[in-house]
């Protein structure tokens, strides 16, 4: 009888020792698929903008991803505060993140190759510290300029093509204008996420979430109308129809919901090396989908980029973990890519 108690406890624990891990798995597995969705956002952008303009591209999706959205804003809309400060910083928060970030993003996608934007955005992290060191007044540190001494120079060998400045190679000026609207949208972006880490103290991430994406639609909705009545009603082939309704529902809406899911069972410090995927896969996809060029400058830009977050990455884990609701404020998007 002793033995089959000691038998049955053994087990007991066993499965109590594993149960974590096989959480944690899961959680890394998700983790993983969330970056994978992300990762042909730029892609799908690119696809999409060859019939809608990035006004009318924005307007759309957004709109969409607004009405997916709608049962967490209408379930939480109590938790939401109603006084001046917290929805002057939604209002600042919206204006930041979903209308002016995501306007020179997508131009910017719309002159530049999806390889470079997928390379470019994941320097939001570097844009983000310099914030966090001049407006937020954290401690600047060694390995925080090294990464963003190494990360500008791997986001001007992208831009340039190279070490000397040069308007040539495939794109030309329009290529380089793209890929400098794109860093200009970082620092839009680097704002809200600066502003979303008070938001985070009041508000749960997903629902946070719904309510900027929401609220972005008082101007993309109207932005949209107009560029219609200007330009005349888009007509999409089904290659638009699919990539925004990819870019809203699935890279956007259910990415974000695997990423909170998984950070359920893991610290943020824990989660960020997963954010690697996305700039290589993106790059990767674009190269492979829709032909990008290539060059030496290109892959030593992606080294440097990757090596300045993993700089960051390793900074952090030494400072203290990451909790879940500040690392969505430091992903690099970030908001939906």
């Amino acid at each position: 009888m002793a033995a089959t108690t000691t038998s049955a406890g053994g087990q007991a624990s066993a499965s109590a020792h594993t149960a974590p891990h096989a959480a944690y798995r899961g959680a890394v597995a998700t983790l993983v698929l969330a970056n994978t969705l992300w990762a042909g956002t730029y892609v799908a952008g690119k696809l999409a903008l060859r019939d809608l303009s990035p006004i009318e591209l924005n307007a759309a999706r957004f709109t969409i991803a607004a009405l997916l959205l709608a049962p967490v804003l209408i379930r939480h809309r109590h938790e939401i505060p109603r006084d001046r400060a917290t929805l002057f910083t939604l209002a600042r928060l919206i204006l930041l993140g979903w209308v002016l970030n995501k306007l020179f993003e997508y131009v910017g996608l719309a002159l530049s190759t999806a390889s470079d934007v997928a390379l470019l955005i994941s320097t939001e992290s570097l844009f983000f510290a310099v914030i966090s060191w001049l407006v937020l007044r954290e401690r600047v540190t060694r390995a925080g300029v090294w990464a963003l001494a190494l990360g500008l120079a791997g986001a001007y060998l992208i831009v340039e093509r190279g070490l000397a400045p040069s308007l040539g190679g495939p794109g030309g000026g329009a290529r380089i204008l793209g890929d400098l609207l794109v860093v200009l949208s970082l620092l839009f972006e680097a704002g809200y996420s600066a502003g979303g880490k008070a938001a985070l103290a009041q508000l749960p991430p997903l629902l946070l979430l719904a309510v900027t994406i929401t609220g972005s639609l008082v101007i993309w909705i109207p932005a949209g109308l107009i560029a219609v009545v200007r330009a005349g009603p888009p007509h999409l082939a089904p290659a638009g129809w699919l990539s925004l309704l990819y870019m809203a529902a699935i890279s956007g809406v259910a990415g974000y919901w695997l990423w909170f899911r998984a950070l359920r069972s893991m610290d943020g410090s824990a989660a960020a090396p997963t954010l690697f995927i996305q700039p290589l896969l993106g790059a990767a996809l674009g190269i492979w989908l829709l032909h990008d060029a290539i060059s030496w400058a290109t892959l030593a830009g992606a080294a440097l980029i990757l090596l300045s977050i993993l700089l960051v990455v390793r900074a952090q884990r030494r400072v203290a973990p990451i909790s879940p609701a500040s690392s969505m404020s430091a992903v690099t998007s970030e908001s939906i890519p």
